[in-house]
């Protein structure tokens, strides 16, 4: 007891600032987001300590997990990325040796939908009933602390009621995930009181304690509402909330004083230079919804020109378009049908009308095609099962009957004395020699562990009728970077548009290193061929990329499918063993190696290395590798062109010219090994960048069964250059 009370004097104190309680955070994608942590210490901490978080959601206790965590001084930040819910509670412990050196939690955190709601009155809390979240899932938020919803919200004049709850609560019963509303209004305001400061107009608005006016005699903004604005959307970061819902026009339309009266063109202009500017300040294309707003009272119920100039928003794209709140009268609006602001009927019919332009529009996010690159995207995500994944079929697809094998990080016994030890053949079964059936026994038995998201994107280069092959990718790791890194991906990208290829990209934890069965490709490919009517994609052959364990997709796949595939490449492959597959020796396959990399070490880089020679010895297979010196688990950016040299000599050697998947299936041609080239395998003794020979396979001086056989002369001189400079002579 007395150790327990020394150990809890010693420990430091950590106070995390973000997330903050009842805290929402945008999700990025339909089941995930990105939750920010940053701590503050109470001390120094040793330099060995490690940052280890997780989120409960009030049932089983959750694993903890290692945050890649910077400390800087006392200052503790980090990224961690998890399923959009909540409330959850999130807990950040910082231990050293196995031992807790500092610990904190937030009890309310939401990876859901964050809103921002601005402009005048009925936008803020002047209607006449407070409201309240049914759900307990609305959280609002200050600009400083977050908490649940309930009107009157903070941030907004007023101290009356909102639609804001109604709203909140409408997305929640529709998305299953919290929401988030950032209140901005300012009652009875102009647009002229919004625009940036120093912004002038003729005309003053009704109100004019936030404009001034100049010795020309025109009128200016303070600029007052716009920094407080801009102020509350910055903090929430880029990309850090879903839209803007703009409700305003009242105070501009149809005033008392005539000449207060704002002019539909101008208010078009002024509004849309609040959207550019405030874009322009937070560094991100914000969407923003506008409605319709000009009522007053029975008797003046709109204004022609304030609400077609916010419908040309709409027709000019520079807003989405909101609800028409001009529409929502007698009842409805409060003092019995009398007065300008809702009723509580009212309110909450206000946010179900929002509701119903938001959602449908946040659908279509996820599943809407958009111009990229020169080309059209589609992207989906879909929820599955963990035993999906590789890795669940390597615990439980094996005779051991404690589903799990012994630790082991070595290659095969194969590539080090010829051949497979019994034991490795349980644990690794580096072949994977199981029918379709035999995993769904096992799920049954099992079951089907907890799901996780899988998002899918495709992409087509403009012109393409037919597509002619599709390059598929693990996103993990680098794969990201292959797709959409806005230098890598554009080159990918014209050997696409050049070989009339698509693009697939898949990456979530059921799917990203390897999975099973592998119909869930053939699936997802089928799906995204009707939504881009590109039908052919569902026969079309396959060029695959894997980094690090999405070698267990690249190099696994072709085992059994390579009927389909017309070659693959693992980069930097985490585990060996999963490169080692004899059913894909006759694919042309390319594993590249980081000379740095500390996997490539384990046990040691010539035992790795042996992998592919093993193969080609025994099996004949149609593989090369290559080493890049002074790189590590992560491709270098001379790593590219060899891939792209690999995938444009393949696809050349091996899908024929008149090909059509439309069709159906694809025979590839055969590639003939003796009418290659081969060459000599880089030397880990020697290291660094080498001069290795290069010649046909008839002329090849050396042992023709273990060395490097490549495609053709043009990509031999590529691997050759690669290899001498660390450069691919076709890029030169």
């Amino acid at each position: 007891m007395l150790w327990l009370v020394t150990l809890q004097v010693d420990a430091a104190e950590l106070l995390l600032t973000s997330p903050l309680d009842h805290q929402v955070v945008q999700r990025t994608t339909p089941g995930r987001g990105s939750l920010r942590i940053v701590g503050q210490l109470s001390e120094d901490p040793p330099a060995d300590v490690v940052v280890e978080t997780r989120l409960q959601d009030g049932q089983k206790d959750a694993a903890w997990q290692r945050l890649n965590a910077k400390i800087a001084g006392r200052t503790l930040s980090g990224t961690l990325e998890a399923n959009a819910g909540g409330w959850r509670k999130l807990e950040v412990r910082v231990t050293r040796n196995g031992q807790e050196f500092a610990a904190s939690s937030v009890e309310h955190v939401g990876i859901g939908e964050v809103f921002v709601v601005a402009r005048q009155s009925n936008s803020a809390n002047h209607g006449e009933e407070k409201l309240s979240p049914q759900t307990g899932r609305v959280a609002t938020f200050d600009g400083t602390k977050w908490r649940i919803a309930h009107d009157p919200q903070p941030g907004a004049s007023g101290g009356g009621g909102s639609f804001l709850p109604a709203f909140g609560d409408a997305v929640v019963n529709k998305v299953d995930l919290p929401v988030g509303i950032v209140s901005c209004g300012i009652g009875a305001t102009s647009v002229r009181e919004w625009l940036p400061k120093g912004s002038t107009f003729p005309n003053p608005p009704t109100l004019i304690g936030r404009v001034e006016k100049l010795s020309s005699g025109e009128w200016a903004s303070k600029g007052e509402a716009f920094a407080m604005f801009v102020a509350r959307m910055k903090s929430l970061g880029p990309n850090g909330f879903r839209a803007v819902l703009w409700h305003q026009g009242e105070s501009d339309a149809n005033q008392a004083d005539a000449t207060r009266t704002l002019p539909g063109k101008f208010y078009r202009d002024a509004l849309e230079m609040v959207i550019r500017e405030s874009r322009r300040e937070i560094g991100w294309d914000a969407p923003w919804f506008v409605a319709q707003v000009s009522y007053h009272v029975p008797g003046d119920e709109a204004s022609p020109e304030i609400r077609a100039a916010q419908a040309a928003l709409w027709k000019d794209r520079i807003a989405l378009e909101g609800p028409d709140s001009d529409a929502l009268k007698g009842d409805l609006r409060e003092r019995n049908g009398q007065g300008v602001h809702f009723s509580g009927k009212g309110q909450r019919e206000h946010g179900a009308k929002w509701a119903e332009k938001v959602l449908p529009w946040i659908d279509r996010q996820w599943t809407a095609p958009r111009t990229v690159g020169g080309g059209i995207e589609w992207s989906d995500a879909e929820q599955l099962p963990e035993c999906h994944s590789i890795g669940w079929v390597a615990n439980w697809m094996r005779a051991d009957p404690q589903g799990r094998g012994k630790a082991w990080d070595g290659v095969l016994d194969e590539a080090k004395w010829g051949k497979p030890s019994p034991d490795q053949l349980v644990v690794r079964n580096w072949d994977w020699r199981f029918t379709d059936d035999q995993w769904q026994q096992a799920v049954r038995e099992r079951g089907e562990g907890p799901r996780d998201e899988v998002t899918f994107n495709l992409w087509i280069p403009d012109g393409v009728g037919v597509v002619k092959g599709i390059v598929v990718m693990s996103g993990h790791g680098s794969g990201e970077s292959l797709f959409g890194h806005p230098t890598i991906a554009p080159k990918l990208r014209d050997i696409a548009r050049e070989l009339h290829l698509a693009i697939f990209k898949f990456v979530g934890n059921p799917m990203q290193r390897g999975f099973w069965p592998k119909s869930l490709l053939y699936d997802r490919l089928k799906v995204f061929g009707q939504r881009s009517q590109h039908p052919e994609l569902a026969h079309a052959p396959l060029f695959l990329y894997g980094h690090s364990n999405g070698t267990g997709f690249s190099a696994v796949f072709p085992a059994t499918e390579w009927h389909r595939v017309w070659g693959w490449v693992s980069m930097r492959p985490g585990i060996a063993f999963q490169v080692y597959q004899p059913g894909a020796a006759q694919v042309p396959g390319l594993v590249i190696f980081g000379e740095d990399d500390p996997f490539l070490a384990r046990p040691s880089k010539a035992e790795n290395l042996a992998v592919v020679s093993l193969m080609r010895k025994k099996h004949n297979a149609a593989w090369n590798f290559a080493v890049e010196p002074k790189t590590g688990h992560g491709p270098g950016d001379k790593t590219w062109p060899l891939v792209f040299s690999f995938l444009r000599h393949t696809f050349n050697a091996r899908v024929p010219a008149d090909a059509d998947s439309r069709r159906g299936p694809v025979q590839l041609k055969t590639v003939a090994i003796d009418g290659g080239y081969l060459g000599t395998n880089w030397d880990a003794a020697k290291g660094g960048y080498q001069t290795l020979t290069t010649a046909p396979h008839s002329d090849f001086v050396g042992d023709k069964s273990a060395a490097s056989w490549l495609i053709n002369a043009a990509y031999a001189a590529d691997w050759q250059s690669f290899q001498r400079d660390g450069e691919v002579q076709s890029a030169k």
